[in-house]
């Protein structure tokens, strides 16, 4: 199963809250994601090695962050 890896906050938490670190995560791939269950829905879907994009804010901008998915660990 896909996880995300990568040097960003966001790849380094894991995607395991949808609020990481004062970036709230409203979307991957253009599919809104509102909870833990939306992520692993969309991530059930790629493979590791896919690129995605999270749609996040970050002080209140939007923005759009490209990520690298890896493998999924146990955590």
């Amino acid at each position: 199963a896909a996880g995300i890896q990568g040097g960003n906050r966001i790849a380094e938490a894991g995607m395991r809250r949808i609020a990481i670190g004062g970036d709230v995560i409203v979307a991957i791939d253009s599919q809104k994601v509102a909870s833990q269950l939306d992520v692993n829905l969309v991530l059930n879907h790629k493979r590791p090695g896919d690129n995605v994009t999270v749609t996040l804010f970050r002080g209140g901008k939007k923005m759009d962050v490209p990520v690298k998915l890896g493998e999924r660990t146990n955590n």
